[in-house]
């Protein structure tokens, strides 16, 4: 009886002993893996970060926009009129310098307003980019699309008459839409179009000029659009 209880004393406290063993054995091990797994989890969250990154990059590019306006002794649309735009995830702008010759603008609230050379300015730039969307379409190209608010500058000269200011800013918003057609910028399928919507009193003079929306664009003569879809 004796023997028994000093051999299941012992069982005791070889078990005991085998447990307080494997504690300080796997803590260690234990302590090891959840440091691993949190190095694991950094290394996730930093590539996560740098994909975040990336995809503002992923929509680019710049270049002019020809358009043809009336001209005003035949009424034909002769007359070239060039806009500079360029964007990205955190910019987009559009506007033309000057005029080189005298032009018809058919105007939403005016009517048809002969410009004087070298008369007219328009500059747009976005103050907030609120939305930004890639897109693949089914022809395989990759169009960006982008909406937000944006500050325009107006002046128009006529012979002796000039409406608004290179110094006067009106608030408006915008939707752009640009598209990735391939290497070669418009003659490869690019396109640019900057749509703006005026408010009557936030923008009066351009709504005068515009109307409640105006879609600024033309045939994309020089320049580049590179779009990358990171779900293609």
């Amino acid at each position: 009886m004796t023997k028994n209880i000093k051999i299941l004393l012992s069982v005791k406290t070889f078990v005991w002993i085998s447990i307080v063993l494997g504690v300080l054995f796997i803590n260690p091990q234990i302590k090891t893996l959840n440091d691993e797994i949190a190095e694991k989890n950094n290394y996730i969250t930093t590539l996560n970060n740098n994909i975040r990154k990336l995809s503002y990059n992923t929509a680019s590019g710049g270049g002019v926009n020809l358009k043809m306006m009336p001209d005003p002794d035949t009424g034909e649309a002769t007359v070239r009129m060039e806009e500079v735009f360029s964007f990205d995830r955190n910019h987009a702008m559009c506007r033309v310098d000057t005029n080189p010759e005298r032009f018809v603008m058919p105007t939403y609230a005016m009517g048809d307003v002969t410009i004087e050379a070298n008369q007219f300015f328009m500059a747009m730039y976005a103050t907030s980019i609120d939305k930004y969307e890639l897109i693949t379409t089914s022809d395989g190209s990759t169009k960006v699309r982008m909406e937000g608010g944006l500050d325009c500058i107006t002046e128009v000269g006529q012979a002796n008459v000039k409406f608004g200011d290179r110094n006067i800013v009106e608030h408006a918003t915008f939707r752009i839409e640009a598209v990735d057609g391939g290497f070669g910028g418009g003659k490869a399928g690019d396109t640019f179009v900057f749509t703006a919507y005026f408010d009557e009193k936030e923008s009066p003079l351009n709504y005068k000029i515009f109307g409640p929306s105006f879609k600024f664009t033309g045939e994309m003569i020089h320049g580049e659009i590179t779009i990358i879809d990171p779900k293609k």
